[in-house]
């Protein structure tokens, strides 16, 4: 199997706190932020070594949406265009905080992935419960240069499927982020929040050791030995 230099946890959609406003004021934004929001996803994917990096999003993905493409409307500001709030108001400040976030993301991923010649960004998610009962864990993977190896693939699904997780390649979520620049492979894991939180799915559940333990021996897995 492929192995790899050093790996580079993304994970962009950790924080649930708005940044300069109240969700409060804007209850079908604070219903939303709560039911997509990644709680925890950077306890649960995180790990200290040296050859592993974390790269988190400092917002709510409902002010700066880290993963969306440039041409994406809703990247930025994302509560204004579900609360309704005319975005013309937004100031100019606040806008371009919002954007130098989006820069700022892609950016740290691109100096972490240089650390090592041969790297692999782990794109580390999770999904609401009931927007896809039959699966458990998604892999997800682009079809193109950043695409891992068959044998990558098919060593994550099988340490997934053999730890009792329903595993599926791009589904419900398909593809990886490989920013412009980027040389190496990228792939997306996106785990149900049934199987880490609690049944609020904000809070920590009981399989969330279970599946921080698992995450963990694959980064060693996947790494090559020193």
């Amino acid at each position: 199997m492929t192995r790899y230099s050093n790996l580079v946890l993304a994970v962009p959609h950790a924080i649930g706190e708005p940044l300069d406003y109240d969700w409060r004021e804007m209850p079908v934004v604070a219903a939303s932020a709560r039911r997509w929001t990644d709680w925890h996803t950077d306890k649960l994917f995180g790990v200290e070594d040296s050859r592993i990096a974390i790269v988190k999003g400092r917002t709510s993905r409902f002010d700066c949406d880290d993963e969306r493409l440039e041409d994406e409307d809703d990247r930025i500001c994302r509560y204004a265009i579900e609360g309704g709030v005319d975005t013309r108001t937004i100031g100019a400040r606040a806008w371009n905080v919002r954007l130098s976030e989006w820069f700022r993301y892609r950016a740290e991923l691109m100096s972490a992935a240089a650390r090592g010649e041969c790297p692999l960004i782990v794109d580390c998610h999770s999904f609401p419960s009931a927007l896809d009962g039959d699966v458990d864990v998604c892999i997800g993977f682009n079809e193109d240069g950043s695409k891992p190896g068959d044998d990558v693939l098919e060593y994550l699904c099988g340490r997934f499927a053999g730890a009792g997780y329903r595993t599926e390649f791009n589904r419900p979520y398909s593809n990886s982020i490989a920013p412009v620049g980027y040389r190496g492979h990228s792939v997306m894991i996106e785990v149900s929040k049934r199987c880490y939180l609690a049944d609020d799915e904000v809070e920590v559940g009981p399989g969330f050791g279970t599946l921080h333990v698992l995450l963990v021996s694959i980064y060693r897995d996947l790494l090559a030995e020193e």
